[in-house]
């Protein structure tokens, strides 16, 4: 076969090959790495049902457990009420949040009024403390409790959060009525720090949720907390064992395929195209079922992101069959924080 072939003409030919090869390896190198990614790093699901095995893996990228030394552990507070009803449920998702091997814990922290004290509402109080920390128990998670006396519930919840150094704030949302109403707790805590504060409607225990769906505001993945929230909606999804749909203001998609890929945590994932915020409301009405989570990126007045939509989302979604819709407000004004959720090769 090589007869007439040349010598010049072969060593052409073996260096062609050599470069070829060099190529190939440090394209390889650098998608591992993410510095470039391609166009298309997981599939559409062609199944409208959404379910089963109608989501792509993420094919790029091996699954591997993170190295103990880079776990990313974050303290978690979970702000309660001793008559709250779903403070277990709250604790879960703090639970679910955390590296499964991580050492930091959840701190319940209670604020009550100082002429509740010494009353019934004490033994309440132990009663769900002790609890959640079987649960923690259950799950490897270290669990604290720390009660606070004190009329400023929002102000105190903030301060603690500074004093101990935690990560994260997850905190009840009892419903539309608390949405964009001034004064309430959860909205000056989210005014008055700048930690990721995640806000969850639980209707349902999360342990049977069978998907995942995210809703990513336009603009959102130019604020700098956003890498921390799609890592913790990998690792929730992950606990969960359950896939991801991701909805986008945006016909081209790709863009936030190759983000998301970029961030630590392996899952199944889809992306879909949405025209509005209208568009979405009824596209979730059609496609949503009683065991999914709906999860919406939000960002504070001001911040990049910001929509005056966001104001209206947890009215607009209330009617969703779904088993739990959370808030995750992004951390502010530390934009190093996010480089440690990005894979490193």
């Amino acid at each position: 076969m090589l007869e007439g072939v040349s010598t010049g003409g072969l060593l052409t030919v073996a260096i062609t090959v050599v470069v070829t090869v060099l190529l190939a390896v440090v394209g390889y190198r650098i998608l591992r790495g993410g510095q470039e990614a391609p166009p298309e790093s997981t599939e559409q699901s062609p199944d409208p049902s959404e379910r089963g095995d109608g989501v792509a893996a993420l094919p790029f990228f091996d699954r591997t457990e993170q190295d103990d030394a880079r776990a990313i552990d974050p303290q978690v507070l979970v702000p309660l009420s001793d008559r709250q009803e779903h403070t277990l449920r709250l604790s879960a998702v703090a639970c679910a949040l955390k590296h499964r091997y991580g050492e930091n814990p959840i701190r319940l922290f209670t604020v009550v009024d100082a002429s509740d004290r010494g009353t019934t509402h004490d033994g309440d109080l132990a009663a769900v403390h002790d609890r959640i920390t079987e649960y923690g128990d259950a799950t490897n998670t270290a669990v604290q409790t720390e009660v606070s006396e004190d009329d400023d519930v929002a102000g105190s919840i903030v301060r603690t959060a500074r004093a101990s150094g935690d990560d994260l704030i997850v905190m009840s949302r009892n419903g539309p009525s608390d949405d964009a109403v001034h004064g309430t707790v959860v909205d000056e805590v989210v005014s008055q720090t700048s930690l990721p504060v995640y806000l969850f409607q639980l209707s349902q225990p999360l342990a049977r949720a069978s998907r995942l769906r995210l809703v990513i505001p336009r603009r959102a993945d130019h604020h700098e907390g956003f890498y921390e929230a799609i890592y913790n909606v990998k690792q929730l999804a992950d606990d969960l064992s359950v896939p991801i749909t991701v909805y986008v203001f945006e016909q081209n998609v790709e863009h936030y395929r190759t983000l998301f890929d970029l961030v630590e945590i392996d899952i199944l994932a889809e992306f879909r195209s949405v025209t509005s915020w209208n568009e979405l409301q009824s596209t979730l009405a059609t496609r949503s079922e009683p065991d999914d989570v709906l999860v919406t990126l939000a960002v504070r007045e001001g911040e990049i992101g910001w929509s005056p939509e966001l104001q209206t989302v947890t009215e607009r979604f209330s009617d969703l069959p779904v088993r739990a819709f959370a808030l995750f407000f992004l951390r502010e004004d530390t934009p190093e924080y996010d480089d440690r959720f990005l894979r490193t090769g």
